[in-house]
């Protein structure tokens, strides 16, 4: 887990800024490579049903994605071309992409006692993704190019090959043969499509999708705009890594929430700190309410996106869990992800002040997911039920009257 989100951690918070800063693409060029990434949430689950422990061990098939994949992001890091960089960079998602559901995978087949042990593993990959922006803060550091402003951010691609290479090591030390072949590890439509198009679960995934949009403008927008704030390269990371902090607070306290507040009460409470994330950025300060505004990020994750994957999980069976969770995925991390981050590189090229220098004016491009996170807020707060209702529309409904499911949960 530390090594899967160390790799991801090295480049996802800078990639935007190298695109637009170091190789001078244009914002909805930007947003274009970006956007790639969607594709392998659209193929994970056909690659995890049939391929990981099928045709080849789990453990196995990691170390070899992240060998291909370590190949890629360095013959990637010595590109500059718009057309090769998005060819290459959607060969690398497509590789890398089902490796976090394998390492889950993989962690399930080991962990002696999986519902006590997975939440402290998991816990890991924070710890990873927050390590890589150290890491990365001080080998920019030694490597300072006062000549180029710009030049040092292909060491977080050099990064991500470095662990990529190490953990596709470690792969092939782990023994295999652990996991069982379940009903509930394939990807079956029929199960999934009856509970994912009941019309609250219809309603959540639309409205995760638009809550998703204004991700995609942070992971687009936050690291170019710290540097409009005049953040040094070196610096830019370790900023961006505090919003891990918080989401590390709120998943502790996320049961406790859910057990007194209801799940609906929670969700509003995610697109709250989105909310205010996006009204501190616009405003341009700097200090404790930027500071603020980038722990919002974690605090979102912990109380939105979490949340939804738990109630995804009451709403299913042993048998339909992992298609509902897989196809949901598709929605908000394939349609979501690719719509999102093609929408952020066309606001980027909208609000462009000049061409000469692609500055992008933050005041208006933070307004657009802050209108995005308010649609979501009234969304939720008018379409979806926090109790049952007397008529019986045959699908789970927010009972926060369920403690114990969410206790646990």
């Amino acid at each position: 887990m530390f090594l899967e989100f160390f790799v991801l951690g090295a480049t996802n918070p800078v990639f935007s800024l190298y695109l637009k800063d170091q190789l001078n693409f244009s914002g909805s060029q930007t947003g274009s490579i970006l956007a790639t990434s969607a594709v392998s949430a659209l193929i994970s689950p056909v690659i995890g049903a049939m391929i990981a422990d099928k045709l080849i061990r789990a453990e196995r098939l990691l170390a070899v994605i992240h060998f291909c994949g370590a190949a890629v992001i360095y013959f990637l890091s010595v590109q500059t071309g718009f057309i090769q960089v998005l060819a290459l960079y959607l060969v690398y998602w497509l590789l890398i992409g089902p490796s976090v559901a394998l390492t889950t995978t993989i962690t399930f087949h080991h962990s002696l006692n999986n519902s006590n042990s997975f939440g402290i593993i998991r816990l890991w990959g924070t710890i990873g993704w927050f390590a890589a922006a150290w890491v990365f803060s001080y080998v920019v550091s030694l490597n300072n190019n006062p000549v180029d402003s710009c030049g040092n951010l292909h060491w977080a691609l050099y990064l991500a090959c470095a662990a990529s290479v190490i953990l596709g090591l470690y792969s092939f030390t782990l023994p295999t043969g652990i996991g069982k072949k379940e009903k509930s590890s394939n990807f079956n439509l029929n199960d999934s499509l009856k509970i994912v198009l009941k019309p609250q679960i219809l309603l959540l995934a639309l409205f995760s999708i638009i809550i998703t949009f204004a991700d995609r403008f942070y992971m687009f927008g936050a690291a170019p705009f710290l540097k409009t704030l005049n953040f040094s390269e070196s610096k830019i990371m370790p900023v961006l890594s505090i919003g891990q902090v918080p989401e590390i607070v709120g998943l502790c306290f996320l049961g406790f929430f859910l057990s007194r507040l209801g799940l609906k009460k929670v969700l509003l409470l995610g697109i709250f700190f989105e909310i205010s994330r996006f009204v501190i950025f616009s405003t341009g300060t700097v200090g404790l309410p930027l500071m603020a505004g980038i722990s919002f990020h974690g605090l979102t994750y912990a109380f939105f996106f979490i949340p939804v994957t738990i109630f995804l999980d009451n709403c299913s069976d042993r048998y339909s869990r992992a298609s509902v969770h897989q196809l949901f995925s598709i929605i908000t991390g394939g349609i979501g992800n690719l719509a999102g981050n093609l929408l952020a590189g066309f606001a980027a090229d909208i609000f462009t002040v000049s061409s000469s220098d692609s500055q992008i004016n933050f005041t208006h491009f933070w307004i657009v997911p802050l209108v995005l996170s308010i649609l979501g807020l009234f969304g939720i707060s008018i379409c979806l039920r926090d109790k049952k209702q007397k008529v019986d529309t045959g699908m789970p409904e927010f009972d926060k009257s369920e403690k114990p499911v969410f206790s646990e949960s």
